[in-house]
């Protein structure tokens, strides 16, 4: 998200309040602070508007009136908040790095590049504003220069959690593996993501002969269904592994047969390690060149897909086409990937197709939002959990999803599948690329500007009226 700067000290200034107006104005502001860092947004803002009548050219306060802005993803408001402030204290550079960072999440990278750069020229040892700089120069695809920008943040700040995490992010989307695993472990030291504790120790690639390693899953179900790969490799070590997942998951990854598998909250049997599923990566040195992708690798279950059949309606030499527009929305970029519905509707007249929803949850609804009862079958009353979502799939002939769980669980049942991808991408698909060696099943189909589902669409109804069935 890059880094904020929210002014905290007040300072009167002669030409900005009359003396009546200052101790009202120091008090409210203190107030607004108060408000905003306990998260408490919208009336922080009102607070800053009533300072903002009292006192129209206190810059400060414009700046943090943008930070609440942006939190709220009402960035045009907070760059004019932004704009407001930097007429008033053109050279503030904690101001100038937020605009960028406002700038950075509507996709104008170059003018995000051009204030971060800027708030650096005004005071170079400002490490936040060269951090904010390698997040806008990763999502412009100049990796070395972010990591030049990381490791500037580092030699100065060694302890720099964000700064070390992003570095592990541009290292794997720039395709080396090797260092962006090993980094990926100051994930652990995020406040968003406390490591689990065990009284066993850490597995570091022992022997597990007469041993029992638990394997548990974290972040989101799309992480765990693409790193369940490893299960199967983990056998080598010898011992007895225990797998805990998201209940979700429980039955379909029940059906790999590698190991005892629990539900995250039930009770665990002994074990003497314990490993974080993406942290094996790392410990099997995993390089673009040896990622296990041996598919498909997670099967549905015979008697779901017979069931399942039935739902899969309409005639038998008609294209029939899964498709899912919505991930997670606590997802940190789930904004920019999840196109939601509306991008679809332009392909669901292509003749001789029958298009199956594979989307759960609120987003779901969207099919009735958008009148398309009619044009899609909606099957998510009968997707229970993800082996149920599994036999579906399994009687399609292709899959269009978004980037999320529905396109992991494609890719690892090796189904024709293709991933709609916002512009910035995922680390784990690389940087403008059409495959993936993850799923050698998935074709990429990326923004080619930042924001525009319209012509990832257009290419999708062109090879849909081009489709031949196998």
């Amino acid at each position: 998200m890059g880094k904020e700067f929210i002014r905290e000290k007040f300072s009167n200034n002669k030409q900005l309040l009359d003396s009546e107006d200052e101790n009202y104005v120091h008090n409210l502001y203190k107030r607004a602070i108060k408000l905003h860092k306990k998260g408490d947004l919208d009336q922080a803002i009102l607070s800053y508007k009533k300072i903002i009548l009292s006192a129209p050219k206190f810059a400060k306060v414009y700046n943090n009136l943008g930070v609440a802005l942006r939190a709220k993803n009402l960035f045009p408001a907070a760059i004019s908040a932004y704009e407001k402030s930097l007429s008033l204290a053109p050279n503030d550079a904690g101001t100038l790095s937020n605009m960028g960072n406002a700038l950075r999440a509507i996709g104008k990278f170059k003018d995000a590049e051009k204030a971060h750069r800027k708030a650096i020229k005004v005071n170079p040892l400002y490490t936040e504003a060269t951090y904010n700089l390698g997040l806008v120069l990763k999502d412009m695809g100049h990796f070395e220069k972010a990591i030049e920008c990381f490791n500037l943040v580092l030699s100065q700040k060694p302890d720099h959690i964000e700064a070390h995490w992003d570095r592990s992010l541009t290292y794997l989307q720039s395709g080396d593996l090797l260092r962006g695993f090993e980094e990926y472990e100051w994930r652990w030291k995020l406040k968003r993501n406390p490591p689990r504790d065990f009284i066993s120790p850490l597995w570091r690639g022992e022997n597990l002969n007469n041993k029992t390693l638990l394997i548990h899953c974290e972040q989101g179900i799309g992480d765990s269904i693409q790193f369940a790969r490893y299960i199967v490799i983990l056998r080598q070590f010898g011992g007895k592994l225990i797998l805990e997942c998201q209940s979700p998951l429980k039955r379909l990854l029940n059906n790999l047969n590698e190991c005892e598998v629990y539900s995250r909250g039930e009770e665990l049997p002994d074990f003497d390690y314990h490993i974080p599923l993406l942290s094996i990566p790392k410990i099997l040195a995993t390089t673009i060149g040896k990622i296990p992708n041996k598919v498909p690798y997670i099967f549905p279950y015979i008697e779901d897909v017979m069931l399942y059949k039935k739902l899969i309606q309409g005639p038998d030499n008609w294209l029939k086409v899964g498709i899912c527009w919505a991930g997670k929305p606590s997802q940190g970029n789930d904004r920019n990937r999840s196109s939601g519905l509306e991008p679809f509707l332009s392909i669901l007249g292509i003749k001789n197709t029958i298009f199956y929803s594979l989307q759960v949850g609120p987003r779901a609804n969207e099919i009735k939002e958008y009148g398309a009862t009619g044009l899609i079958y909606d099957l998510s009353a009968d997707l229970h959990d993800f082996a149920h979502t599994a036999a579906v799939i399994d009687n399609l002939d292709l899959v269009i999803s978004v980037d999320t769980s529905v396109a992991h669980l494609a890719g690892a049942m090796n189904k024709k599948l293709w991933i709609t991808l916002c512009y910035t991408g995922d680390w784990r698909y690389l940087h403008k690329k059409t495959t993936t060696d993850w799923y050698p099943s998935a074709e990429l189909i990326q923004q080619e500007k930042f924001g525009d589902w319209e012509s990832v669409f257009k290419r999708i109804k062109n090879k849909l009226e081009n489709y031949k069935k196998d």
